[in-house]
C-alpha cells in the first residue's frame, strides 16, 4: 500500500476492517497542514478524529513526534465517555474556562523516547567479544542482557568489564561481566528518571505492558536540556540586546510616543518593564528609528523581530514540541546579527 495521506484514507481502511499502516506524529500533523501540538493546533486536530470517530493508538499527544501511531475507530463506551464530557462542559456555561493542555501535564520520560531509544540487547550467553563490538560499533557506553523484550537479566558496560577484568574475574560469554539493570516505569518523570541516570549513566524504560520500550541515557538527557533551554538562551540574548539598544539610543518620550499607553505598564520607568512587542513597535516608529543609526531596512528587520515574538509566544506558552529547525536558525540568525551590530560599536 503507499504511504497514508490523510484522516480520509484512514477512515476507508478502517471501514474495511483492515489494520492502518502505522505513521509518525510528524506526518500525521501535516495532514492537517500543522507542524506542532500547540493548543489551537490540538483543538482542530481532535475536532476532526471526534467527527471521523476515530483515535490514535498511543494518543498523539503523549508520544515523541517522530514516533509511530495508527488508528482505531473509537468503541461506543469511549464515544458515550466523551460525549458525556461534553455535555458537562456545555451544562457548567460560562463558568467553565477552556484549559486546552494535557489532563497530566508532567513531563514523563516515556514522551522523550524516540524509536531511535529501542535497546539494542544481547543474550547472557552472547560473547563479550559480540557485547564489546556492539558498543565499539555504535558508540554505546552500554548493553541490556536480556532472553526476550520483558526479561532483562542485567547490563554489560565499559565500566562492569574494566572493573570485573580488574579483579581478574573471567568468562567467554557476557553474563560474567554484567552489572545488575536499573529500570524505571515509562509514566515516571523525566526528573524521578535523572536521579538514576545520574548514579547509573543511563536507565531502561518499562511500558504498561511490561516490554523494555527504550534506553535512557547521559547523552539523551544532555541533548533534551540542549533542545530545551536553547530557544530560552537565544531569546534571551536577543531581548536583553534590543533593550540595550533602544536604552543607548532613545529616551522615554520616543517611548511614549511609539506605544499606545494602554499598552505601557503604568508610570514605567525601566526598559526591563516593556514587553517585546513594546520593544518592536519602538523600532517600527520612523523617528526612533532614525535615532537608532543603523543602516538596515526598517521594514525587513521589523519583520524578523515579529517573527522572533511569534517564536517567543510559543516557547513561553510551553508548547510540547521541540521549536523546528526553521525557527531555531531565526532565532540564531538574529542573535547573530545582534552580536556583530555590538561588537562593531553599533550600539
Amino acid at each position: 500500500m503507499s504511504e497514508l495521506n490523510g484522516l480520509d484514507q484512514v477512515v476507508a481502511i478502517l471501514k474495511e476492517e483492515k489494520a492502518v499502516p502505522p505513521v509518525t506524529i510528524r506526518t500525521f500533523l501535516s495532514w492537517f497542514d500543522v507542524q506542532r501540538r500547540t493548543r489551537l493546533n490540538v483543538e482542530y486536530i481532535d475536532g476532526e478524529l471526534d467527527k471521523a470517530n476515530v483515535k490514535t493508538v498511543p494518543n498523539y499527544r503523549e508520544t515523541w513526534v517522530d514516533n509511530s501511531i495508527t488508528f482505531e475507530f473509537m468503541k461506543a463506551s469511549e464515544v458515550e465517555s466523551r460525549n458525556s464530557a461534553a455535555k458537562t462542559s456545555s451544562d457548567h456555561g460560562e463558568e467553565r474556562l477552556e484549559h486546552g493542555a494535557a489532563d497530566d501535564p508532567s513531563f514523563k520520560i516515556g514522551k522523550i523516547l524516540t524509536e531511535d531509544n529501542a535497546p539494542v540487547s544481547v543474550k547472557p550467553n552472547a560473547s563479550l567479544d559480540e557485547a564489546t563490538t556492539i558498543m565499539l560499533t555504535q558508540n554505546f557506553s552500554q548493553v541490556p542482557v536480556m532472553t526476550n523484550e520483558r526479561d532483562v537479566k542485567g547490563v554489560v558496560s565499559w565500566a562492569s568489564i574494566g572493573t570485573r577484568t580488574a579483579a581478574k574475574i573471567t568468562g567467554a560469554d557476557v553474563q560474567s561481566f554484567m552489572d545488575e539493570a536499573h529500570e524505571i516505569a515509562a509514566s515516571a518523570t523525566f526528573f524521578e528518571a535523572i536521579g538514576v541516570i545520574r548514579e547509573s549513566g543511563y536507565v531502561l524504560v518499562r511500558g504498561p505492558d511490561r516490554r523494555i520500550i527504550g534506553i535512557v541515557t547521559a547523552t539523551d538527557v544532555a541533548h533534551q536540556f540542549e533542545a530545551i533551554s536553547t530557544p530560552f538562551l537565544l531569546l534571551a540574548e536577543i531581548e536583553n540586546h534590543l533593550r540595550s539598544l533602544i536604552a543607548k539610543k532613545l529616551i522615554r518620550p520616543d517611548i511614549m510616543r511609539a506605544c499606545s499607553p494602554e499598552h505601557l505598564p503604568e508610570k514605567f520607568s525601566a526598559i526591563s518593564e516593556l514587553t517585546f512587542g513594546n520593544l518592536v513597535k519602538i523600532l517600527e516608529h520612523t523617528d526612533n528609528w532614525e535615532k537608532l543609526d543603523l543602516r538596515l531596512d526598517r521594514p525587513v528587520f521589523c519583520k524578523e523581530l515579529w517573527a522572533v515574538n511569534r517564536i517567543r509566544n510559543d516557547v513561553m506558552h510551553f508548547d510540547p514540541d521541540p521549536l523546528s529547525d526553521q525557527d531555531i536558525a531565526k532565532l540564531r540568525n538574529v542573535s547573530r546579527l545582534f552580536d556583530s551590530l555590538r561588537s562593531m560599536g553599533a550600539f
